[in-house]
């Protein structure tokens, strides 16, 4: 019989774990044996953030398991939740009692645990005596994180986790233990839910080791598994985002140069430096924050630099856009100063003016199936399974542009800016919205590729003559997804009419009235001797 007494370790080297885990019984100065007391060092630790090269830091990760020879065992992607059936229907009639006794006490319900079988017995009595007492004084720091206690929903769904891993992950490790050699440790990398989490601080608690890679810098390894600032180790920078962990140990290593370059990346072009390279943050995801500006603040703002602009931000994967959304009701009366204005916009290649409607292409098939397909546990429509499905229509493009349009439709379908019109549902206006976002122009999409977030913002240009069909329904909703995309879009109706107001929500644009109406004023287009005079000016 063995009584384990674990000690956690205050100081380890964080570049050896995986030797220690394979010999940390052979050092006599911190192990001891007291008739049938096993009292060992136990290693809980955690490297936070990622060192420059993704490649260096999966290669260390697998350095450590590989060292520590069959001691340290990756867990991440690995947990097993198959039960039998007959303990499933232990499960359901335990949770039966639960309810019906308005809340077991942990100590009541590991006692009813082991009633139905749904713990393990172990050939040790020390051992099988410590998992009970380890998970009722897990269940009972689990019950005092709920307000609702033992009610709460996700005490059954955490409760049934824990069964289902000590039976799967746990008892094996037991029944191969030879305590010449210690406890296994196991490896965990990135996030983990709610039962992930519970069901590492029970292996911690028991006298398992634990080794946590926590590239996003997440507090909860630090308040679940109690591990302190001697036992992190903090590389360079925080991840901003959550790269999978490889199968297999990267066979690929960093040149002098490369490693160099790295860090005076890292020095000079990090995400708020405002030196940044080109297309550096087309990884990012993009929110679009709307300046609310005059009409001579809309034309100046539309020329500079995102990173100039008010509010501009970028951190934790997101870049934050402000853009210009803005509607003129009628034309200046300074004919020279309004078409200067015009013309320093459309002389830029990432402006694109549209002058006849529409310009895009109504989509008439139902998208009912593929909609409710992408839908989220939430609800919500997804963009990671939009982007996985068979009907995306953007997967020839660069992944980070994906990611963007995804995103933005998402927002946009959850949340129309449209209006509702006539009876329409809402369900109803979010599938139009869904399948016109699937058909965005051939000039949104060129503009999106060539738009480096930090720098210049690609404008479209709305100049309606009204000489032809009306802006359609599909054309607005094009302008919403552009839109969230973080473009500016500029509309001038010469006349003061009504255009867009007629289909998108009122608050989501500025609305500015100019000095006069014109009812007869077609688009000037800038004269060749202005083009030629700004070469040299």
């Amino acid at each position: 019989m063995v009584i384990l007494k674990p000690v956690r370790l205050t100081k380890w080297d964080s570049t050896d774990s995986g030797n220690w885990l394979k010999n940390s019984l052979q050092q006599d100065s911190q192990v001891s044996v007291e008739e049938e007391t096993l009292s060992y060092p136990q290693l809980v630790c955690q490297y936070v953030g990622v060192p420059l090269d993704y490649d260096e830091y999966f290669a260390f990760l697998y350095t450590q398991v590989e060292q520590a020879e069959g001691k340290l065992i990756i867990l991440t992607d690995a947990l097993n939740k198959v039960i039998p059936s007959e303990k499933l229907q232990s499960i359901n009639a335990l949770f039966e009692i639960h309810k019906k006794e308005k809340g077991l006490s942990p100590n009541r319900m590991v006692a009813f645990m082991d009633g139905h079988a749904l713990l393990p017995r172990l050939k040790d009595p020390q051992l099988n005596r410590h998992l009970r007492l380890v998970l009722i004084s897990v269940l009972t720091k689990l019950q005092s994180a709920y307000t609702e206690g033992t009610l709460h929903h996700e005490y059954r769904r955490i409760t049934i986790d824990l069964i289902k891993w000590i039976f799967n992950h746990v008892e094996p490790a037991l029944a191969d233990l030879d305590f010449r050699t210690g406890l296994p440790g196991f490896l965990w990398y990135g996030e983990a839910t709610p039962s992930e989490r519970w069901f590492l601080a029970f292996l911690a608690e028991f006298g398992f080791h634990l080794v946590v890679f926590n590239p996003l810098g997440e507090q909860w390894p630090a308040d679940m598994l109690e591990i302190k600032e001697e036992q992190s180790y903090k590389f360079p920078k925080m991840a901003s985002d959550l790269k999978p962990l490889p199968a297999e140990k990267p066979d690929v290593v960093g040149t002098v140069a490369f490693q160099a370059t790295q860090e005076i990346n890292e020095l000079l072009h990090h995400d708020n430096s405002g030196l940044y390279k080109p297309f550096q943050l087309n990884s990012f995801l993009v929110d679009p924050l709307r300046l609310k500006t005059t009409e001579d603040e809309a034309f100046l703002l539309a020329k500079e630099r995102a990173m100039v602009r008010p509010r501009f931000a970028a951190a934790n994967g997101t870049v934050t856009l402000p853009v210009i959304f803005a509607k003129m009701m009628g034309i200046d009366q300074n004919r020279k100063r309004f078409w200067a204005n015009v013309h320093s916009l459309t002389e830029r290649e990432d402006t694109h003016v549209i002058r006849e409607f529409p310009f895009t292409k109504e989509r008439k098939a139902n998208p009912l199936f593929h909609y409710r397909d992408a839908l989220g546990r939430d609800g919500k429509l997804d963009p990671e399974k939009m982007r996985r499905a068979n009907w995306w229509t953007y997967g020839k493009l660069p992944a980070g542009t994906q990611a963007a349009i995804g995103e933005a439709i998402s927002r946009h379908v959850n949340k129309p800016l449209l209006m509702r019109q006539g009876q329409e549902t809402e369900e109803e206006l979010k599938l139009f919205a869904f399948a016109q976002s699937m058909q965005l122009p051939g000039f949104a999409l060129r503009l999106i590729q060539l738009f480096d977030y930090p720098q210049f913002v690609p404008t479209i240009f709305i100049y309606n003559e009204e000489t032809g069909p009306d802006l359609s329904r599909a054309d607005a909703n094009a302008l919403c997804i552009m839109h969230q995309l973080g473009f500016d879009i500029i509309v001038v109706n010469p006349k003061g009419h009504q255009d867009i107001e007629r289909w998108i929500r009122e608050g989501v644009y500025d609305l500015h009235w100019l000095s006069d109406r014109s009812f007869n004023e077609p688009f000037k287009e800038e004269g060749a001797v202005q083009k030629i005079l700004k070469r040299f000016l």
